[in-house]
């Protein structure tokens, strides 16, 4: 018996030491593998610090690197995962690649402008699809996304709108604290029917890696766990109803056509040049070019896409072109939207990109193979605009944020009214072709309508500049004026915005003999040294001055601030 009792308590120390020591290699594992990933960072990253601060991230790496004792795995993956996403760039990502975290729910969340809502459910769960989600894991919704968002980082709040990858997984829903042990997840929607249940989503393992690649697809598709045969979905807009890359339809009895590019590969310029064939034919009135799927790819056929647009400048076969944005419009698709901006007259429709003109991109991939995860880091700084634009967003004309009922409809709002004839042109091109008046009623409306939405904005300065003169050049004098007059209201504290105005006053002055828009523009040039003294044009507008009104008798005007 003793020598049985001391055989006995062998095995057992034997054991706990077993344990023991593999706790200690996990945890030497992950901090080597915390290690490499910083190292990588710092090595391979243009400025992974513009964002977050080099003192803030290395705080943060230290204190992760002291708490992996005592995090679960999942807890491990989902901390590493956030510590990445805090430098806040939408190509520096870290995902688990590893089988084990291919563990995923029969549903898919989107994000709406009113809520979160099922778009796609598999069979087994086909009654959520169009559900609107009121809890998840006995949590508000709200605050269960922006748990979910930390994992992924993000160019812009656009962006961040699409980061809801965890909130599919199990394991990493576990290491959030939402779902069970098991990886279960109790939710509460409200059905279409109008029913609230109370269902519990359990886990569907999938055969592949737990990486992000399938989150870029379209809304009516779930997680890697089925096919695409076994995904119901909600009645989407005809834009989502065929599930190929590249799409067209012409759209004659509407004097459209209408074309959609998921991203930019090897199929991308022979589609575009084939569709660009049949606009040729057509000559339809609308041109609409929806880009709001198109997450990037390859960035060097940028240039031969503007070459497709800018070689038929002399002569467009259309009279209206749209390009249409969204969240996931991003990288090289950025770099396509920047590559027509000012080459050729167009209008912008929908929601922001999901990401500036100046921006990060061309990540390149390193694995870590002791804790199964994968880094994809930005390598290259891509300056599309100025460098002091610190701009989030890439301006959109005509707001069309997505709304369930939209969805579920079967309605883009992006695509149906300029199919309708609504009025959708930017104030610019509407400024140049119709005039003031109509711009003028444009901005207001707008205005008013998208006044909720905090990152719509009217028309820059220089955006107005443009065709206040060209519109003077062309001695279209009441129109400029209207035009400058509206760029100066809307922009009182831009110098060149009442530089332009007087021009303009001066020049219709001259044409018309007229002393009293002179005079007008002596006002505005007061007005102008009066917002900016130390413009570049100063000099040569007090010169003027001088010359024109040596007794300093006229005024800037009652609206110059």
């Amino acid at each position: 018996m003793p020598s049985v009792r001391r055989t006995t308590l062998a095995l057992v120390f034997l054991g706990c030491a077993s344990v023991a020591r593999a706790r200690a290699q996990s945890v030497t594992d992950w901090r080597h593998d915390l290690d490499e990933i910083v190292r990588d960072i710092r090595v391979l990253h243009p400025d992974p610090f513009t964002t977050i601060g080099k003192l803030a991230f290395d705080r943060r790496v230290a204190a992760f690197r002291d708490r992996i004792p005592e995090l679960t795995k999942e807890q491990r993956v989902v901390a590493a995962m956030r510590l990445v996403a805090s430098i806040g760039d939408g190509h520096t990502q870290l995902e688990p690649s590893r089988h084990d975290f291919a563990s995923w729910y029969p549903v898919r969340f989107y994000s709406f402008t009113d809520g979160l809502f099922v778009t796609a459910a598999e069979r087994s769960v086909a009654e959520l699809a169009g559900a609107e989600v009121l809890e998840i894991g006995g949590h508000p919704v709200d605050e269960v996304l922006a748990a979910a968002r930390t994992l992924m980082g993000a160019d812009n709040p656009s962006g961040s709108l699409e980061n809801l990858f965890a909130l599919h997984n199990a394991r990493l829903m576990r290491g959030l604290g939402f779902a069970s042990e098991s990886g279960d997840l109790e939710v509460t929607v409200r059905t279409r029917a109008g029913d609230v249940v109370r269902q519990t989503l359990h886990p569907m393992t999938g055969s592949e890696d737990a990486t992000f690649a399938w989150r870029s697809r379209r809304e009516m598709f779930g997680p890697p766990a089925r096919s695409d045969s076994e995904w119901i979905s909600a009645s989407p807009p005809a834009h989502l109803s065929d599930r190929k890359p590249f799409s067209a339809r012409p759209l004659p009895s509407q004097d459209a056509y209408y074309a959609r590019m998921d991203l930019l590969d090897d199929g991308f310029m022979p589609f575009l040049e084939s569709i660009m064939k049949e606009v040729d034919a057509q000559k339809p009135r609308r041109l609409i070019i929806d880009w709001r799927y198109n997450f990037g790819g390859d960035g060097s056929i940028v240039p031969a896409i503007a070459r497709e647009f800018t070689k038929r400048q002399g002569s467009p076969p259309w009279r209206e072109l749209y390009i249409l944005t969204g969240r996931r419009t991003f990288g090289a698709g950025v770099m396509a939207v920047h590559a027509l901006l000012g080459q050729v007259p167009l209008t912008i429709v929908g929601e922001p990109a999901g990401s500036a003109l100046n921006q990060f991109g061309d990540a390149t991939t390193r694995t870590y193979d002791r804790t199964g995860l994968r880094l994809h880091v930005s390598t290259l700084r891509w300056q599309l605009s100025a460098s002091d634009d610190i701009r989030e967003f890439i301006p959109v004309d005509v707001a069309a944020p997505f709304s369930s009922s939209d969805y579920m409809s079967g309605r883009d709002p992006a695509v149906d009214p300029i199919l309708r004839g609504d009025e959708m042109r930017s104030v610019p091109l509407i400024a140049l072709a119709e005039g003031s008046p109509l711009a003028r009623q444009t901005v207001v409306e707008r205005r008013k309508e998208f006044a909720a939405l905090a990152w719509w904005q009217p028309p820059t300065e220089i955006e107005l500049r443009e065709p206040c003169q060209a519109l003077r050049a062309a001695k279209r004098y009441a129109d400029a004026l209207d035009v400058c007059g509206l760029n100066a209201e809307l922009h009182p504290y831009a110098w060149s915005s009442w530089l332009n105005l007087g021009q303009s006053q001066r020049a219709a002055g001259r044409a018309g003999s007229d002393a009293g828009l002179l005079s007008k523009g002596l006002e505005s040039y007061r007005c102008v040294l009066r917002v900016d003294p130390g413009n570049p044009e100063a000099d040569d507008i007090k010169s003027f001055l001088a010359a024109q009104d040596p007794d300093g008798r006229v005024a800037p005007p009652p609206d110059c601030p």
